[in-house]
């Protein structure tokens, strides 16, 4: 039988707890329960708060990052620099991006380092690639020449205009507009008392090969009565690089002098300009004497010998000295080509036998169709085949301006004699064209 004390404690423990009536001894406290309110206040408001603070402190508090460096439209992390990246502070360095030479580049275009193809005194400047949709460049060496913006396509001047395409004929002379650029330029020289200046200019409107037939006949003209007096007197005109002046020494002889002064002519032309004979040189005399080197250019459609004076290795700056009248082989005998004045080929009147019926002719013959003259042919590149041709005199002046030898180029004497003295073996190129 349980006691009542036991009986007691037992349904008081089943009872719910917040059955329980508030009292001394009995349920919680309601101090308890207003502190823990204001936990869970404290709590809800330190979490609003926490929320807010870090976006406010990222936007406000935060250094700003670097801007960044965009190439062609995309960012790109900036390069680690090093010691070896920073210049020497004694350098100026241009401002970023721009050239050395302060102008800005082009948009989303490389550019690449090109050595020694920039303008004179320039070498590695910058330049753009190539684009091969544009023309090539226009070849500017010429005064008539201009040079136009890639991008747009030249226009063609009508004929006769100044700026006309070089290989364009103006109306009336058949000569194109640099051609009469040169001969004008020739013109004010002359006018000017000019005469070297003159024949430079006449010269290279010869050489162009785009002069009509009028204006080179003038031409050959003018350079003659130039060339009389600048080659073939006595007179020295300053600046002349064909001619020098020269004292006699004792002990002197016209053939001395040529190999002293290593004249690339001979001695007998020495004789001609100044008329004094080798053998009655006075010491103190002053004599001309012209350097050379001569050349000719034989012209088979018009039975034409030019005289040139310059350097064998460079025609275009050749000058234009004076044409002979020739005669040349039968049935187009004489060969198209190049060559030079053979060696030990030079005779002065000379034997001859017929290569076709073997013939001989002694040196006196008055019957020797040879002449007192021959300069042999030595063949150059492809025209190494061709043998025994040459220059030389004739004892029939009618056949000049006909097809009448062997193959040969024939000449009157007293031409073929003032050839003979310019021209020199090895060195005197003789160029045959059409």
């Amino acid at each position: 039988m349980a006691l009542p004390s036991q009986t007691e404690r037992t349904s008081e423990m089943s009872r719910p707890v917040m059955a329980r009536p508030a009292g001394k001894g009995g349920g919680v406290p309601k101090p308890a329960l207003i502190g823990g309110g204001v936990i869970v206040l404290m709590a809800v408001t330190f979490v609003g708060v926490s929320i807010l603070l870090p976006a406010k402190s990222k936007t406000q508090d935060k250094p700003a990052d670097p801007p960044k460096v965009t190439e062609a439209g995309k960012d790109a992390k900036p390069a680690a620099k090093s010691l070896l990246d920073t210049p020497p502070k004694s350098l100026s360095q241009p401002t970023p991006g721009t050239l050395a030479n302060g102008s800005t580049p082009p948009a989303n275009k490389p550019l690449e380092l090109n050595q020694g193809a920039g303008s004179p005194g320039t070498p590695g400047s910058l330049v753009t690639p190539a684009d091969s949709t544009k023309p090539a460049p226009v070849d500017v060496t010429s005064k008539d020449l201009k040079p136009t913006p890639p991008t747009t396509p030249p226009a063609t001047p009508a004929a006769g205009t100044p700026g006309s395409t070089p290989t364009e004929p103006l109306l009336g002379s058949g000569s194109t507009s640099q051609v009469r650029g040169f001969i004008e330029a020739g013109d004010r020289a002359m006018s000017s008392g000019k005469p070297l200046e003159a024949r430079v200019a006449y010269s290279r409107a010869l050489m162009s090969g785009d002069i009509g037939r009028s204006d080179a006949d003038t031409l050959r003209e003018k350079l003659t009565r130039i060339n009389d007096d600048l080659v073939f007197s006595k007179t020295i005109t300053p600046g002349d690089p064909l001619v020098e002046s020269y004292t006699v020494q004792s002990g002197d002889s016209l053939v001395k002098i040529a190999r002293k002064r290593q004249l690339a002519t001979e001695w007998q032309l020495i004789e001609r300009i100044n008329k004094v004979d080798s053998r009655h040189l006075r010491v103190g005399a002053k004599l001309k004497l012209v350097r050379g080197p001569f050349h000719v250019i034989v012209h088979k459609s018009d039975f034409r010998v030019d005289l040139f004076a310059g350097s064998p290795d460079d025609q275009s700056d050749w000058l234009f000295i004076r044409s002979f009248k020739v005669g040349l082989g039968a049935d187009g005998g004489t060969p198209v080509g190049n060559f030079r004045i053979k060696a030990n080929s030079k005779l002065i009147n000379p034997t001859w036998v017929n290569p076709r019926t073997g013939e001989k002719f002694a040196a006196d013959d008055p019957k020797n169709p040879i002449g007192e003259y021959w300069l042999g042919w030595e063949g150059l590149g492809d025209s190494a085949a061709y043998k025994g041709f040459g220059l030389h005199g004739t004892i029939d002046p009618s056949s000049i301006g006909q097809e009448k030898s062997m193959g040969c180029v024939r000449m009157a004497n007293d031409d073929v004699a003032l050839v003979y003295e310019l021209l020199v073996p090895e060195v005197s190129q003789v160029k045959v064209v059409p």
